[in-house]
Order: C-alpha cells, then structure tokens, then sequence
C-alpha cells in the first residue's frame, strides 16, 4: 500500500518506462517530525477558537439589501502575531464593516450582490450548492478582469441548510480559495427555526459554524501555496489545521448541546471525524448534510467528509464531566491512494506537507466548563426529504479515470466551450458515477442541482463499515447533497432531478472539488436544454 507520494512517482515512472525512460526504484517515505502548531499533540491546543459573530471577519451578515463585495488582498493574524499576506471578501452593511461575512438569509429571499475585483488576478464567486440560474453560477466562463465588476441576482431557492460561496476563477480556484477567498452562507427556514427552538440554540454560542482547513506557513509565520509536480497532481495538503482560521483552537462549553456547522474547507484533505475524550469515542448527531437537514437524527460515532462537503452534528458535551477535555479529531484512515510498484519521477517533488493524509491528528480542543447539565431531547423528525421517483429515469455513466498525469471525467478534461452532454429540463437521471482502483478519491461536486445519494457499490471496508442506511450508503450520504466522495474501486449511483423554470439553456459543470485537480481539468460542462 503506497502513500500519495509513492503512487505519483509510481504513475510518472510508469510514464516514462513506456518511452523507454528511467528505471524504478525504492522511495523513501518522510517521517513525520514534530514542530510548532503539530495538530498530532494535543498539549499544543491553547489558542481560543475564533467565533463568528457580530461584524468584522467571518461576522454574520444578516442580509437586508444589495450588497457590494469587493475582492481584495489584505492580511490575517492566522498565526499568533504574525500577520499573514491574505485574500478576503469585503463588503458593509448599515455602517458595519465585514470580511468574509457568513451571509444569512431567508429561503425565497432576493440575493443582490455587486462584486468587484480590486485583486491583480480575474477571479468570480460561485454560491456553492445555492439553484441559481447558469449565469449566476460563478461559472469560470464569467471570471472577470481585475478592475471589472459582476452583477449577481437571484432568488434563493434553497432550502435552509449550511451552503458556502468560495472563487471559481479560471485556473486560479485552488490559489484563491486556499489564500481566503471563501465563507459561509446560511439559509435559514421554518425547520431550521424548530430546530434552533427545540435544542434551544443561539447562533455564534451554541450553534458554531466551523470551517475546517489545513495550511502551511512558512518561517516568518506566512501562508505557503506552491505546490510542485506531485502536489499539483494529487492536491496540496498543510499541516498545520485550522479551525475558524484559528490553529490549535479550543473552545469552552457547558455541559448541553452544541450544534457544529462543519464545513471541509480543505483544498485537498479528506478528514474522518470523531469526538474523543481520553481514548473513549464519544457519540455525536448528524442532523444535516449538504442540502440542508436530514429527515430524521442520526447517532454515529464517525463519518468522512470531503473537500466541500458540509456534516451537520449536534454534540452533547455533556458526556464529559467538569474539567475534562474531549477532542474532535480526524481518525487515521487508508487514504487508497496507492495501487503498483514504487518508482520514481525525477524533478517533480515530493509532497511539502509534514502530516500524510489519513494520518491522526486533533483538530479542536473542547473543554467542558462547570454548571449543571443540560439535556435537551431531539424532535423525532427534523424534516421532509421526498426521494427523487425512479421510475422512467434515464441512466447516465459517469466515469473518473486517469491518463499518464491527469484525472479525467468521461475521458474528458476541461474545455471552456465545450459541452459534454445535455439533459432534458423536467427530467429525472440516474448517475452511476464509478472510479477505477488505480488513482485515488475523488469529492464529485455537481453544479446547478442538488442530488440523492441511492446506492454505493463496492465501496472499501472502511467505508462498507460505515454503511448503515441501505445500499451501502452511510451518514454523510442521507438528505440533498451536492457533493460526493468517491473512493478507488467504488460505485456510486445518484439521482437528480433537473426541474427548473430559468428560460433557456443552461450550462453547469460536474468537477471534483480536490481544488488541485479542479485547476487542472478535471471537469466537465453539461447543458439543461428545453
């Protein structure tokens, strides 16, 4: 079983034998060595967590009228002290000042927002999981000049759930994304409102969004993106992680009932979630997905969640006593990206992170403050998820694959104008979407509509172990989603429906959301015709 590492220098040396070039040999695999802001020990978790709230970065918008976004450069203190070079989205309302605002607003609200480019690079905004019409998508066809503007208008139509907005830029989404340029957006409805009553929640206290990255930095405590041959090829990956922008973070609580909005915000990393205190799992709830709220609360001690994927979880720190500390970690994990014999790749690099994926690591140090405990009790139903009807669907295969260095979609990578199917409006598909063993995971993100998980084949053991909810699905998959996580040698099948009532045709895209992979083509576009 090889590491990322191996398997790049396995495909490279693979490339070359077959020009009659170069001969395989033995890689070293680094040792991971401990430094400054190590996420692996835990006596290092002693910076507050940074919680949205109010104005100022990440502070919630509560939006009430057109809006101007303007994206710039700046700086952050992402390490204690040392400002960091940083990109951030800018805008005012009522006289108060945000970067990066989490926007929240009222499902079948009106959206109006100028953004204006004030970078030195194009870039645009895609409202990631949000059904707007194409031109309103952030598609990379609309990435604008520096100087240049672009008008967004339209209804949200969502229902309420955790959706975010990040760069889509052409070619340049990993670099901007992974500098700042990303937030959350909100939508709030009559379930999300029973809910926060029910578990008696306040948003910025008891209810968190949480982002979740991992970056480098260099010695003078700056951001570092640049990645080499290999990490442009299997994604770039930090090792030092970041809660809310904040590393090492850790958070008091009482002894109730936290909702934890969390978003992977990773350009490249897969994280298995769990609470842990001591060596004792300790169970949490997901009550959401991507899309929104699942039908019914689900206990669960794990579950992965891929780079744009959104888990929804109510933990009930309760479980611990006064004093004690529980952690949410990432579990160590197989991360299949392996398959062959080592070889080697000469000049392309080796991977510049000191953390694997699929390595253990802490990410947020929870601890558990006095007081008596509170203990709320879940309504039986959060809400309605009606499955997309079956019956008469078309079938569409949808196959990731890999050549010589590049990932592929449909044996496709991406052009601008080209289109490489249409669907029908008012029409249901079944997509199989399958990915070969050689190669590695892939989070499926489909652009334009939301969809229903319905079946998982030949999933790996450490997912089959997790599938608890039929047909191989598990946790992360139940409810709308618009994000998938597809391991090598698996199967799996979504239904979408494709009603819409935007005039025209409308063209969308289906990319893996391993940023690095993004940028370098894997995706394609798609057209809703009629």
């Amino acid at each position: 079983m090889l590491k990322r590492r191996e398997l790049f220098h396995f495909l490279g040396a693979a490339t070359l034998m077959a020009s009659g070039v170069g001969q395989a040999k033995t890689v070293a695999v680094k040792s991971f060595r401990h430094y400054p802001f190590d996420p692996v020990a835990a006596e290092n978790f002693l910076q507050k967590l940074f919680v949205p709230i109010g104005s100022g970065p990440f502070g919630v918008l509560d939006v009430a009228g057109p809006l101007t976004v303007r994206a710039t450069a700046a700086s952050f203190p992402l390490l204690p002290g040392r400002p960091s070079p940083f990109l951030l989205y800018q805008t005012e309302q009522s006289g108060k000042a945000y970067q990066n605002p989490i926007l929240r607003m009222e499902s079948g609200a009106n959206l109006k927002v100028t953004l204006r480019n004030e970078l030195a690079e194009p870039t645009i905004i895609h409202w990631h999981g949000l059904l707007t019409p194409a031109k309103m998508d952030g598609h990379p066809a609309s990435t604008i000049a520096p100087g240049q503007s672009f008008e967004y208008d339209f209804k949200v139509r969502n229902r309420g759930g955790t959706y975010w907005y990040h760069t889509h830029a052409h070619n340049l989404t990993a670099k901007q994304a992974y500098n700042g340029l990303a937030s959350f957006f909100l939508v709030e409805d009559e379930d999300q409102r029973r809910l926060t009553q029910s578990v008696d929640l306040k948003l910025g206290e008891t209810d968190l969004p949480l982002v979740i990255q991992d970056k480098q930095f260099d010695g003078e405590g700056k951001l570092r993106y640049q990645p080499n041959g290999q990490e442009a090829m299997m994604g770039w990956l930090g090792d030092i992680v970041l809660s809310n922008l904040t590393p090492n973070a850790y958070q008091t609580v009482a002894p109730r009932t936290y909702r934890l909005r969390i978003l992977n915000g990773s350009n490249a990393r897969i994280y298995r979630l769990a609470f842990l205190k001591g060596k004792e799992r300790l169970s949490y709830t997901v009550i959401g997905t991507d899309g929104g709220l699942i039908e019914r609360p689900q206990t669960t001690t794990e579950a992965f969640v891929a780079p744009g994927e959104r888990l929804d979880i109510l933990f009930d720190a309760g479980q611990a006593k006064a004093g004690e500390s529980v952690f949410l970690k990432s579990l160590p994990f197989d991360p299949m990206e392996n398959e062959g014999d080592a070889g080697s790749m000469p000049g392309m690099g080796e991977s510049t992170s000191r953390l694997d994926m699929g390595a253990e690591f802490n990410i947020l140090k929870l601890v558990v403050g006095e007081g008596a405990r509170v203990e709320l009790k879940l309504p039986a139903e959060l809400s309605q998820v009606t499955p997309i009807p079956l019956a008469g669907a078309a079938k569409r295969n949808i196959k990731l694959s890999l050549q010589g260095m590049n990932f592929l979609i449909n044996g496709r990578t991406f052009k601008m104008d080209e289109i490489a199917f249409d669907v029908k409006r008012g029409s249901r598909e079944v997509w199989t979407i399958s990915n070969p063993k050689l190669g590695m995971p892939h989070p499926i993100h489909l652009h334009g509509f939301s969809f229903q998980v319905i079946e998982r084949l030949n999933s790996p053991k450490q997912i089959a172990g997790l599938a608890k909810f039929g047909k191989g699905r598990t946790v992360s998959d139940l409810g709308w989603k618009d994000t998938v996580l597809v391991w090598p040698g698996e199967t799996v099948r979504v239904a979408i429906d494709f009603s819409h009532d935007f005039p025209g045709d409308q063209t969308y895209m289906v990319h893996c959301h391993n940023l690095e992979h993004e940028d370098a083509g894997m995706m394609i576009n798609y057209r809703v015709t009629g």
